[in-house]
């Protein structure tokens, strides 16, 4: 799974885009640093949430045939988004970043914890207590993560699905009455990766067209299924690698002049 990324630096002294492309891992930080043939040594913030990036790294996985890493990725996008939320209502609680730095600490390795302090915060801000997963998924999560089992393509695509159906509808949620919250828990994340040394020139922020989505309004998105979206990450693929044997010819070219 990669993403392409142009030089920013470039886009901000040019005015416009270059036709040199950057193609990389996705990183835990969110924190992407770009080399151009024009010697900037930018640093660029993916405004995407840990959710947002597992469960694309799941639909990945399930295009590439393991099926085992989708089921991880997927219940691990879920757990980062009971994550999120609780930063959310954190943030809609005036709780200072220090506070809540400590008492997430005591929680961090247990996600029954978290699950937890999902639910009775989510109860509490809308009256009524959220859809998780049931019983059988959460038997078939165990057995694929704890027991080893194998899944099929077709039970990570409905396992995948189920995590959707969950995840979507909280974000609708929290978009209705917490969009300020959101944007400052955004925010703190890009502010805390955008940490520029010396000899680099900040190339700002950028945002990723992910499955899961807290930035695409659309709702032709925003409700395409698992299969649908697989589609367009091969479609996507295809477009990074004509980008890589463009980028190759330029590098190549250049070397020559």
């Amino acid at each position: 799974m990669k993403l392409v990324m142009p030089c920013m630096a470039c886009f901000q002294e040019l005015g416009k885009p270059t036709n040199e492309f950057v193609t990389l891992e996705f990183r835990d930080d969110g924190r992407y640093e770009v080399h151009c043939s024009r010697g900037h040594n930018s640093v660029t913030v993916l405004q995407q949430q840990k959710f947002e990036i597992l469960f694309d790294i799941g639909a990945n996985a399930i295009i590439d045939g393991y099926y085992r890493e989708a089921i991880s990725s997927f219940t691990s996008s879920l757990e980062r988004f009971y994550e999120f939320s609780i930063k959310v209502f954190c943030e809609n609680n005036s709780m200072n970043n220090d506070t809540y730095l400590k008492i997430w600490k005591q929680v961090s390795n247990q996600s029954e914890r978290q699950l937890g302090a999902f639910l009775f915060l989510w109860t509490s801000k809308f009256k009524e207590t959220p859809e998780l997963l049931n019983n059988k998924d959460t038997k078939f999560r165990n057995e694929v993560i704890h027991k080893g089992k194998i899944p099929t393509k077709q039970e990570a695509l409905i396992f995948g699905n189920t995590i959707l159906k969950i995840i979507r509808p909280k974000i609708k949620q929290l978009q209705s009455l917490f969009e300020e919250e959101i944007s400052s828990v955004i925010s703190k994340h890009i502010r805390d990766c955008s940490k520029i040394e010396t000899n680099q020139i900040s190339g700002g922020t950028m945002c990723a067209n992910t499955i899961i989505s807290l930035s695409s309004g659309e709702e032709s998105h925003n409700t395409q299924t698992l299969e649908n979206a697989l589609k367009s990450i091969l479609e996507s693929r295809d477009i990074i690698e004509s980008t890589e044997s463009i980028t190759r010819g330029l590098n190549t070219r250049a070397r020559y002049v």
